[in-house]
């Protein structure tokens, strides 16, 4: 079939198909990724976010992960407990907690991301130069448009 003449239905029902098959072989990936041993998913997408916004307060997190605040908290005890995060109390008002990496938290990630980007070099590598920045623009267009609707509709 050729994708010029693919409807938005046939492509949605395509993806329907595949994104579960990509997102399964991805969190595999992810799952073994981490140096440290055994990470769940939304662990690593905790640490991830803290890696890009180097501190936040418990419930900003936790709106960022899209998760209540009561797990957000058994998920950054769990990371605490491996050395992985800290917290402190805010200075100001005691009720803030805030979170952060630590050193072996971020070289932990640092680890995670240099293995990462080695596996999409090589799972990109099947692809031509345009296929992949066509991919990429898609992908930054997907991402923008999510990030816009979440925001219109106060979920970001």
């Amino acid at each position: 079939m050729r994708s010029a003449s693919l409807s938005v239905e046939k492509f949605a029902e395509r993806l329907t198909h595949l994104l579960p098959r990509l997102g399964r072989e991805m969190s595999c990936y992810d799952r073994t990724s981490f140096p440290q041993g055994d990470v769940t998913l939304p662990q690593l997408w905790t640490l991830e976010h803290l890696m890009e916004c180097s501190a936040c307060t418990m419930c900003a997190l936790a709106e960022r992960l899209h998760l209540q605040c009561s797990t957000t908290t058994g998920l950054v005890d769990r990371l605490a407990r491996r050395g992985l995060v800290q917290r402190r109390r805010s200075q100001t008002d005691r009720r803030v907690v805030r979170v952060a990496l630590t050193a072996k938290g971020r070289r932990c990630m640092d680890a995670t991301r240099r293995q990462k980007q080695a596996t999409l070099v090589r799972w990109f590598s099947r692809l031509t130069r345009a296929e992949r920045m066509n991919f990429l623009v898609t992908i930054e267009k997907l991402v923008q448009g999510l990030a816009d609707a979440s925001s219109r509709e106060g979920l970001s």
